[in-house]
């Protein structure tokens, strides 16, 4: 099977670089750049996504919305375009499953597949090929998509229907703004009251209250002193938003998500769009005082 992967970001790229030594691969990004990263002997480097769609029976998308999924899938030069009969495009965005369902429905008109498998494990888990793959799909597409998804990670999970992975990429990335919050306030308090930050993090990651910010992002990130978690303020505010809406659309109340999207967008105005989620330390320690970071 012929394999193209298109948006080679801080996602994109260490996906991208799991297939690489499995055979030949055709990448693009908008960013030159990011393919030059990428460059080995059986990877080829094309200018447009319908040059990707023209080399590969399976393309992988990688990017930050929906709509720049929809443009380089049916916009001009578009995978569309060029991509065989029967092909399959894989789209591992974490984007909106509305979206994906109707994109899914156009693609199907030409006898032509989209499948929707978006990650959660960040850079890390796609560099150590454990980041979990949500695969919205029928069981014979994912029949089809699989062997190449075990490829980049030992865990891919059949979601459901098209549209199920992109929904539940949204709704975890809920959950995990609002444990990431509450892990920084409570935190916050007992430094506060004079506990020793890297000791709290380490008994509550043996305890009941351990969450991926006690395991990865306060021992990682923040207490390390690195501050790069590699994962925007914007790109999280996004999807919260997806969440969200979701939310609206089946009638469910989410008082903790929305107050969650709401502090979100204190540190948004803090640090703008383009911070990394990182800054959310920083709003923490200014709102309460306590500091949290390594001390210069």
């Amino acid at each position: 099977m012929r394999i193209g992967f298109i948006g080679l970001g801080n996602m994109g790229a260490p996906l991208a670089r799991r297939l690489v030594p499995h055979g030949g691969l055709t990448v693009h990004d908008r960013d030159p750049a990011a393919a030059r990263a990428l460059a080995a002997e059986n990877v080829v480097s094309v200018s447009t996504p319908a040059e990707v769609g023209a080399r590969s029976d399976l393309v992988l998308t990688c990017l930050p919305t929906s709509a720049h999924v929809e443009e380089v899938i049916f916009g001009a030069d578009g995978v569309a375009s060029t991509l065989a009969a029967d092909g399959i495009v894989v789209d591992m965005t974490t984007g909106d499953p509305a979206c994906t369902r109707d994109m899914a429905a156009r693609l199907a008109e030409t006898d032509r597949h989209l499948v929707d498998a978006p990650v959660s494990g960040g850079p890390r888990g796609a560099n150590e090929g454990t980041i979990a793959i949500m695969v919205g799909a029928s069981d014979a597409l994912l029949a089809r998509v699989k062997p190449v998804l075990d490829r980049i990670s030992v865990n891919v999970v059949h979601a459901g229907a098209v549209g199920a992975g992109h929904a539940i990429k949204a709704g975890n990335n809920l959950l995990n703004l609002v444990c990431r919050l509450a892990t920084f306030e409570v935190v916050s308090m007992l430094v506060r009251d004079g506990v020793d930050p890297e000791r709290a993090v380490a008994i509550i990651q043996k305890s009941s209250g351990r969450n991926y910010a006690t395991e990865i992002t306060l021992p990682d990130n923040i207490l390390s002193g690195k501050m790069h978690q590699g994962f925007t303020v914007g790109l999280m505010r996004k999807d919260a938003s997806l969440a969200l809406d979701i939310a609206r659309a089946v009638d469910a109340p989410m008082p903790l998500g929305n107050l969650a999207r709401e502090l979100l967008q204190v540190v948004h105005n803090a640090h703008g769009a383009n911070a990394d989620m990182s800054a959310v330390a920083l709003t923490y320690e200014q709102l309460t005082g306590a500091r949290i970071r390594p001390t210069p």
